[in-house]
């Protein structure tokens, strides 16, 4: 006999006015699994699990939970019965307390009719310790870490009698160490009977944690168990079933021969959380950052372009001396970021892709007579990079907000590109796009590499950071602890390093 099957989608279709979102989706869950929605961004996702959570009804089809047919039951009526929606951005209130947001809604009341804080806190305290999360119920949720809000969010739903929770991207900005711990946690309640359905671009965690995984592919639904397999086998069969072709994954290249003209060259800088870092960055070369929020290797980063002040030493650039005070320095030294959240960083939304592309180099190489902007440079400027980075879009002047992920991410590197720069610093590049874009952006950065480009690559997926960087450096307490070639590296290594106190 099988396991019990607690939810039942059954030939779901969505439409938004002429716009075919979901076709004839069909698939089960079983109760006390892990269930795992992939694709690509636009693919269906958002949409098939708004519609089992009750946010969108579907145009036709049948949705059953727990047996019942829960078609005509609003979001909270939903929420009553058990089906818990938990989006990327943890929901929390961050300047209430961890009680407070446990019993958000809840809050036991005395005989005054006011809220029994004492009973509340009480009560958190044994809620956190039935569901495993070691925080003191008076703290205040903007101090916990990013995985105890994750795993606050989740207990909230646990505790309102959540039954089927949906993660959607829960693991966006976590180190794998705070990814493992996630998942343990998801899990220790999996085998307690708590249905889960995950959202991720991260195919390794897919592969790692799911029970069954499904794939969304324009807006039809696909099987995503790709059997046992090893490593990177599995996830290029799993890619090809998301991609609906073959994508071949990027890696460096093995018998790569680095310049040994220095680019880029650090002397004792030092700035919050960062203490006198010595560092020399070769031309040509992928050089990857690995360390903790706070370590001194996303510090390190934000000081090379202007975002953080420097309390001492010397930054040299092609050997030359210079004062970075701020980004527009930086951009003169031609050193440029991607930044980790593209959103509220990296593009304006509101305005076109032929103007974000542009916006880096409005002073230089789009400057016109009279020191105006040559509209008819900037539209070429911009055709040129669509065209090279295969941005996906209906025109160049199209708002870059109603692009996908994937597309809005190549606007802003094709931003700064347009600079030409010296020095590329990437933080979380791939973060949130889909297996293809993801491919093409680590293929194209390769490819500027062996033009001469130099490339800081910050990110906490060791999995990708392994396949393109030529060299690993580990910050520590403010420290590099550890400079080494990628040669037989492996995450498990990159870790034991990177935890060993700073000396």
């Amino acid at each position: 006999m099988g396991k019990e099957v607690i939810l039942k989608v059954e030939h779901i279709n969505k439409n938004f006015g002429e716009t075919v979102a979901l076709k004839d989706i069909n698939f089960s869950i079983t109760k006390g699994s892990i269930h795992s929605l992939v694709g690509k961004n636009g693919a269906g996702k958002s949409t098939i699990v708004n519609i089992i959570a009750g946010v969108y009804k579907q145009t036709n089809g049948k949705v059953t939970f727990e047996g019942n047919d829960i078609g005509n039951l609003s979001f909270k009526e939903r929420q009553d019965r058990g089906i818990e929606l938990v989006t990327q951005h943890a929901s929390v209130v961050l300047d209430m307390d961890v009680a407070e947001n446990i019993f958000l809604g809840l809050w036991p009341r005395s005989k005054f009719k006011l809220v029994d804080r004492k009973a509340m806190h009480e009560n958190a305290q044994k809620v956190l310790d039935e569901f495993g999360l070691k925080v003191d119920p008076y703290e205040l949720v903007r101090r916990l870490t990013p995985v105890e809000q994750r795993k606050l969010n989740i207990i909230r739903a646990l505790f309102s009698g959540g039954k089927l929770i949906i993660l959607d991207e829960p693991t966006t900005s976590l180190s794998i160490d705070d990814r493992n711990n996630l998942f343990r946690f998801v899990k220790k309640h999996a085998e307690n009977g708590v249905t889960f359905i995950l959202i991720s671009h991260y195919l390794e965690e897919i592969l790692q944690v799911s029970d069954a995984i499904t794939v969304l592919r324009d807006g039809s639904a696909y099987d995503g168990n790709v059997g046992e397999g090893v490593g990177y086998d599995r996830q290029m069969e799993l890619a090809k079933i998301i991609a609906g072709e073959d994508v071949e994954l990027t890696f460096r290249d093995e018998d790569k021969v680095v310049n040994e003209e220095v680019a880029v060259e650090c002397e004792g800088i030092s700035a919050k959380f960062l203490d006198q870092a010595d560092l020399k960055i070769h031309r040509g070369e992928i050089v990857g950052f690995v360390g903790f929020s706070g370590s001194g290797a996303r510090e390190l980063c934000l000081a090379l372009y202007g975002l953080m002040e420097k309390k001492s030493g010397k930054v040299k650039i092609l050997g030359e001396d210079v004062d970075i005070k701020n980004p527009t320095d930086a951009l003169k030294y031609k050193i440029c970021l991607v930044p980790n959240d593209r959103h509220a960083e990296g593009i304006v939304p509101i305005m076109s892709v032929e103007e974000n592309i542009g916006l880096s180099c409005l002073k230089t190489r789009l400057k016109g007579k009279f020191g105006l902007l040559d509209n008819s440079k900037e539209v070429e400027l911009a055709d040129d990079y669509v065209k090279q980075l295969a941005i996906k879009t209906q025109s160049i002047y199209a708002a870059s907000g109603s692009l996908s992920g994937g597309n809005q991410q190549k606007v802003v590197l094709a931003k700064v590109l347009a600079v030409n720069p010296t020095l590329l610093i990437l933080d979380e590049p791939t973060i949130g796009i889909d297996i293809k874009s993801r491919e093409e952006i680590m293929g194209l950065i390769k490819d500027l590499t062996n033009e001469g480009m130099s490339v800081i690559y910050l990110t906490n997926d060791f999995d990708e950071l392994l396949r393109i960087v030529d060299r690993v450096v580990i910050f520590n307490e403010g420290k590099i602890v550890g400079d080494m070639k990628n040669e037989n590296l492996s995450p498990d290594k990159i870790v034991n390093i990177r935890d060993r106190r700073a000396v």
